[in-house]
């Protein structure tokens, strides 16, 4: 019997919020038009299945680990994200606003997948937008929480990382101007798409609006290996 769109969806979202992750199944559903990008519910046609991975790989490690094949595989299946680039009404939110969710290596591993396949910058803005945001409503600024450091410094690693295809910063000045761009050598750019080779310190000293908000914290990039700074910016 022949699955609606709808139908194929649910199971989609079953497939890949299950307690035992099959990805031969979840590609048996995409070769069946099951959309990643698509919704599960008559009630909410806005919702994004691949919105709702992001949000449950942030507490659920078996998922998280599998993700990186599972988006893989939603891209080989014809995933374009460009195609959720709609005005936010409240309700239309780019999928990619919640890969922030992710703040782990198994984040970085989806987005460069992403980027490596030609993520547009658009999509890539509305992550960076997220991330800023996050840090900007920050509460307390407990730098030396573990957690919350980590998951800072991964989040910026993401923002490195997208800087380092220059598809979307030639796109896009929004980024450019978050990176501060003209205060730093832009050859630099394109070696934190290896993001563990460097060491990423905050320096809260700076910040104008302690203890709310890491706003005007400074960033400092420095190879681990030669100990130079390869950039910095304003948070």
């Amino acid at each position: 019997m022949n699955m609606t769109q709808l139908e194929l969806n649910r199971k989609l979202l079953d497939a890949i919020t299950a307690e035992i992750i099959e990805l031969t199944s979840i590609e048996e559903l995409l070769k069946l038009g099951a959309d990643p990008l698509g919704s599960s519910s008559e009630n909410d046609p806005n919702e994004h299945i691949l919105s709702e991975l992001f949000c449950e790989a942030a507490h659920n490690s078996e998922l998280s680990e599998k993700m990186p094949k599972m988006v893989q595989l939603f891209i080989d299946y014809g995933m374009n994200i460009e195609s959720k680039n709609i005005p936010d009404d409240g309700d239309n939110i780019n999928p990619l606003w919640d890969l922030q969710f992710n703040g782990d290596e198994n984040g970085l591993k989806v987005l460069k997948i992403l980027l490596d396949n030609g993520l547009d910058y658009k999509s890539a803005e509305s992550l960076v937008e997220h991330i800023f945001t996050d840090m900007d409503m920050c509460d307390g600024c407990e730098i030396g929480d573990e957690w919350f450091l980590n998951s800072t410094i991964c989040s910026l690693k993401m923002i490195m990382c997208v800087a380092s295809y220059p598809h979307i910063m030639d796109k896009s000045e929004y980024i450019r101007e978050c990176i501060e761009i003209e205060k730093n050598d832009a050859l630099n750019l394109i070696s934190f798409r290896s993001w563990n080779d460097y060491d990423y310190h905050i320096d809260i000293s700076t910040c104008t609006n302690i203890p709310n908000r890491l706003q005007n914290a400074t960033l400092t990039i420095k190879d681990k290996k030669t100990s130079k700074i390869m950039w910095s910016f304003l948070v």
